[in-house]
């Protein structure tokens, strides 16, 4: 008994040891933002259940929100999707022992133990919901506005959420404020009541409450640029599996109606296939001029023939109005087997053309032989 007293006294000193590193942390210091410790933020039940009049340990902290933008900028006059993930950076921020367990009383230290481990799981934001919402209206039409991340560990980044957007034709370049309303439940505290016919099944009562967040965003809307350069060709049209050193030429064209500066273009294959030299600059590309791009690619032999492969070009320039401006257009070039891995790969139509070829022959023979018995008994 005596042993066990002492793995839970190193146990509980740990904690705290972890618990006041953790508050001098950059994270830590932003404690009093977290809604899960602001009684006025959260909303729930106003009194204590009375399950949790006698709880061994006393914990603050909970979860913490953030959320940010895959794509931080838009075009007037555009149908997208704004892709947003949320993260969960809430953690424990104190710990605090209401009651020692009775040395003599198995059942109290099983149950302060229990309780030790669940109060680890207040941090956890349960059932988020994050509602997207425009502060000018007039600007934008967001045609989803709720979407769901479902639980959020201390640490843990959500799926990507989408909200397809319109913005307006007349809507005016600039930033714009959105707010990311995010709704989610937390364990507030928990209760764990020893048993002594059963010290091994305790008593557990869960106290959850919920909480709401309102996490501002800025979303930038742009000018389309008057520059809209496109791919219109990429050859060869075929590139064998497991080949190097292919020279691939794509030819663009600059279909707007401004001119684009300091052009680079960058070539982005999919997985399996490797560009050596992935940038090719020009000066200047204008209204209806076309230019010739050279690449240098290699082919994993373990890429698939027979398909397409998708090769994205990325656009960096400048027009005569901003600088640091993309865009991007794709082309396709098919993947062919060698000859040799054809005949790996298709080896049994091989044996069956063998088979039937040595058949063939074999039969021509084997009616060639009586008809040269008959000659010979006609010549005797």
């Amino acid at each position: 008994m005596r042993l066990a007293l002492n793995i839970i006294g190193f146990a509980m000193i740990v904690f705290s040891v972890f618990i006041a590193s953790a508050q001098i942390s950059p994270t830590s210091l932003q404690a009093s933002q977290n809604p899960a410790d602001q009684t006025g933020y959260s909303q729930g039940s106003p009194s204590i259940p009375a399950q949790f009049s006698g709880d061994w340990y006393e914990v603050s902290g909970g979860p913490d929100l953030q959320v940010s933008l895959a794509r931080s900028s838009v075009y007037r006059n555009e149908n997208s999707s704004l892709e947003l993930t949320v993260t969960n950076i809430g953690r424990v921020t104190s710990f605090k022992v209401l009651t020692q367990p009775e040395p003599s009383r198995p059942e109290e230290i099983l149950a302060a133990q229990k309780e030790l481990q669940l109060e680890a799981l207040r941090s956890t934001a349960q059932d988020v919901s994050i509602r997207l919402v425009a502060q000018n209206s007039s600007a934008m039409n967001l045609k989803r506005e709720v979407a769901y991340a479902g639980s959020l560990r201390d640490g843990q980044v959500s799926q990507v959420l989408e909200y397809p957007v319109e913005v307006y034709e007349n809507t005016e370049p600039g930033d714009y404020t959105l707010l990311a309303i995010a709704n989610y439940t937390y364990q507030q505290d928990v209760a764990v009541k020893p048993h002594s016919d059963s010290p091994e099944n305790p008593d557990v009562f869960y106290w959850y409450n919920s909480a709401s967040q309102a996490i501002p965003i800025t979303l930038h809307v742009e000018k389309r640029s008057k520059v809209d350069i496109k791919a219109l060709s990429a050859s060869p049209g075929t590139l064998t599996v497991g080949s190097k050193n292919n020279i691939v030429k794509v030819v663009i064209q600059n279909q707007g109606t401004d001119t684009a500066k300091d052009l680079v273009a960058r070539l982005r294959p999919e997985t399996g296939i490797y560009v050596d030299m992935d940038e090719s600059p020009i000066p200047t590309l204008g209204p209806g001029e076309k230019a010739e791009l050279t690449y240098k690619v290699d082919v994993s032999k373990d890429a698939i023939g027979g398909r397409p492969y998708r090769f994205t070009l990325l656009f960096d320039f400048s027009d005569s109005y901003r600088k640091n401006l993309q865009d991007s257009d794709y082309v396709y070039i098919t993947l062919q087997l060698g000859l040799g891995d054809i005949i790996l790969g298709y080896w049994w139509v091989v044996v069956i053309v063998v088979i039937v070829g040595l058949g063939l022959i074999f039969r021509m023979r084997s009616k060639r032989v009586p008809q040269a018995n008959e000659h010979t008994r006609e010549g005797a």
